[in-house]
């Protein structure tokens, strides 16, 4: 594999002057010649948006650090139609005040095959919490790592802190890998829409906004990860969904930047949004032999509901297997006005303690099954 070291283009260690030129001619060098592995040793090195394409491997040696540009003018979008199609409504747009570059980040791929993000110990990426009066809710800033339409997608041991958006914003991607990745602070951790065979695994996922996020998602598979949120734990909707051997506990570390609260919002938060193309029903997804600890509420589902973002294909079936739920404050909300959806509890011990309704665990409408089987509600 050829080998292109980032000190070699001039770029400059822990210079705060920008070196996204220096580096982008590095990468680009290893595009020309057929692909190969870009490395960046220790240093902290100031970036804004840089570009990755097929075959390539970016490999963030031990303490090395990228530190995102605190200007948001410094970074583009490259012109890459994004495939979300909420960016083209007028309603979302208006309500979210969604700019024309809303998919612009630090490290970005579009359309590509083959690549790589490796960090070893001590690396990290910094998205400063980049402010931008024009951006999203006129306060959010670029995307972390961008991958659109790609496919092969490995993520490996670096930390994620301060994303001034989502950490992670990964659409129409098939094959996405990502293993030992920790997200700190800042907004969404992994954002998956449109995407399909997805495995995360070993990751620590503790943000200020949703721990993961997503519609139209196609066989994505989580395993052994801890989160944590001043949000929703999972806003996602898609088929064959699996959270396995997690540990999910509230109340926050890092803040809802935009609220500055700390408390968890919910567990579960079906994700189906008008605009997009949705290819089947909410099913087959399942969290098991799983430690929930301290959030208030396990789902909000109101199949319809426009503000909800649930109103393109309905949720069928979601199943809790072999889980512990701790602190549980309130009552859920499952209705699905028409459109039949069932909830499984299964092998699950549940503390629920709401003194204001300690009787009504799930709040639902007759659209709504929901099996008990083997599983054990403490109200006292």
């Amino acid at each position: 594999m050829n080998i292109y070291n980032v000190l070699d283009y001039g770029v400059i260690q822990n210079s705060q002057k920008l070196q996204t030129s220096l580096f982008q001619k590095a990468i680009d060098d290893c595009h020309k010649n057929g692909g190969g592995e870009i490395l960046i040793p220790e240093g902290k090195y100031y970036i804004s948006s840089i570009r990755l394409y097929s075959n390539m491997v970016f490999h963030l040696m031990e303490n090395a650090e990228l530190i995102g540009s605190s200007d948001c003018k410094d970074y583009i979008n490259f012109n890459v139609p994004s495939t979300l199609g909420y960016l083209h409504d007028e309603y979302y747009i208006k309500a979210w005040n969604l700019p024309d570059y809303y998919a612009y980040g630090i490290i970005c791929a579009f359309q590509e095959n083959n690549i790589s993000i490796k960090g070893e110990k001590g690396s990290k990426i910094d998205g400063q919490d980049c402010f931008d009066a024009n951006g999203e809710e006129k306060f959010r800033g670029p995307m972390g790592i961008i991958f659109s339409q790609c496919k092969n997608i490995q993520l490996q041991g670096y930390t994620f802190v301060n994303c001034a958006n989502w950490s992670h914003q990964i659409d129409s991607c098939e094959e996405v890998y990502a293993k030992d990745v920790t997200i700190l602070a800042g907004h969404d951790g992994f954002n998956l829409h449109h995407c399909t065979n997805i495995e995360i695994e070993n990751c620590t996922i503790m943000t200020g906004d949703d721990c993961f996020a997503g519609y139209d998602i196609e066989n994505l598979k989580v395993r052994n990860c801890y989160m944590n949120t001043a949000c929703n734990v999972l806003r996602i909707g898609g088929y064959n969904l699996i959270f396995d051997d997690c540990k999910i506990e509230g109340p926050a570390k890092y803040p809802h930047i935009k609220e500055n609260t700390y408390n968890t919002h919910r567990l579960f938060k079906y994700y189906s949004i008008r605009p997009d193309i949705i290819r089947r029903d909410g099913e087959k997804i399942i969290i098991r032999n799983s430690i929930i600890k301290n959030i208030p509420a396990i789902i909000e589902y109101n199949y319809g509901e426009e503000r909800l973002m649930q109103n393109n294909k309905p949720l069928r079936e979601l199943v809790f297997e072999n889980v512990l739920f701790d602190g549980i404050t309130k009552s859920s909300l499952m209705k699905g006005n028409g459109q039949q959806c069932k909830l499984i509890f299964r092998d699950c011990e549940i503390d629920f303690k709401d003194p204001l309704n300690k009787d009504n665990f799930i709040e639902k409408d007759k659209s709504i099954k929901v099996i008990f089987e083997n599983t054990n509600i403490k109200t006292k």
